[in-house]
């Protein structure tokens, strides 16, 4: 097994539609040739990183030196390994997390100036691995964060790692802090009570893995989008499994936190039904389909198979959803009639 690690610059800027397709294609391609990774950037620079067995890593970042996108592509680092960094994920494309910056020298892969002898190249490389192997979710948690944020970044990481490892029954101000690397009063000071940062680890974690791959709705339609955003969290059972804790406490008013898991829910639903609304605008989906009924419908099936998969061993949530939805989308084109159950006639024995 191969690890790659290489920077590139960017030739044009890429835009959010093109970042979301990129992210979508690469992971549905990476999942079927078992490559694992990770694709940062920062401005017009790119740090890539890939896992997998030799010729297909090598055949991968082949097409990476070759697409038009990317010049000054640069090996840092080609070396066997015994294990991944990145286990999980086919891909992640994230700005480069704050924290990133501490390694020492990580920075000055992207300056003019840095020098060109491949040891210094290779430690760098070596340095970044580390970094996430201690770190394993970075990628997934890295956001565009101003410094006085990095503590908060620097928790929050710490708990998505401990609910990767041990689910949310693991979850405690006390487990956070030694996986952080801070102490219980520090993280205490930033998140006053434990549902304050559970609740901050839901929204930075799912927002994480859903805004990169917003513009699809816009560029390719809402199924799409939600397509993409399954296969993401198919990758993370352990963030399935929060966002299905985070959304039975929301259906108990009384308890901490529900308010704000209700509030962002309905937030996303409110995204699908517009979509969908433009989707119907654009010819995309018929006008027939009622863009309310169709968020209802979609999210029920979206959210419905996510639990599934988590109860089952045989649900391939990507494509059972593609069949229902698929079948759907044909009822969508049809005139909507009163189904008569009690109707049907019951066989003469």
């Amino acid at each position: 097994m191969r690890s790659l690690v290489y920077t590139s610059t960017q030739t044009r800027p890429i835009t959010d539609s093109e970042l979301a397709q990129i992210l979508a294609v690469g992971r549905e391609k990476n999942t079927r040739l078992g490559v694992t990774g990770m694709l940062a950037h920062k401005g017009d620079n790119c740090i890539g990183i890939l896992e997998g067995e030799d010729d297909v890593v090598h055949a991968r970042f082949e097409q990476v030196r070759m697409d038009p996108r990317h010049t000054n592509v640069r090996v840092l680092l080609d070396e066997t390994i015994q294990q991944r960094s990145f286990p999980d994920w086919s891909m992640a494309f994230q700005s480069l997390d704050p924290l990133m910056q501490q390694i020492p020298g990580f920075s000055d892969l992207f300056t003019a100036g840095r020098p060109t002898d491949p040891a210094f190249a290779a430690s760098r490389a070596r340095g970044l691995l580390e970094w996430f192997r201690k770190h394993p979710l970075a990628p997934l948690t890295s956001q565009r964060t101003i410094d006085e944020e990095a503590p908060k970044t620097r928790a929050i990481n710490g708990a998505i790692a401990v609910i990767h490892d041990g689910g949310v029954s693991r979850f405690s101000v006390e487990a956070v802090a030694e996986r952080s690397g801070m102490t219980v009063a520090q993280i205490t000071e930033l998140f006053p009570a434990p549902h304050a940062l559970l609740s901050a680890t839901v929204m930075r974690w799912t927002r994480a893995v859903s805004l990169p791959l917003q513009p699809l709705a816009a560029e390719k339609g809402t199924v799409a989008y939600l397509h993409a955003l399954l296969a993401a969290h198919a990758e993370e059972p352990a963030l399935m499994r929060l966002v299905a804790s985070s959304l039975t406490v929301a259906t108990d008013p009384s308890a901490d936190g529900a308010d704000y898991y209700r509030s962002a829910y309905l937030e996303f639903r409110e995204v699908i039904r517009q979509a969908l609304a433009e989707d119907v605008r654009t010819g995309r989906e018929p006008a027939t389909m009622d863009p309310v009924r169709g968020a209802q419908q979609l999210l029920a099936l979206y959210d419905g198979l996510r639990l599934q998969s988590l109860l089952t061993n045989d649900t391939d949530v990507v494509d059972a959803f593609d069949r229902a939805a698929t079948r759907m989308r044909r009822g969508w084109s049809e005139q909507y009639e009163q189904p008569a159950y009690w109707e049907i006639p019951v066989a003469a024995r």
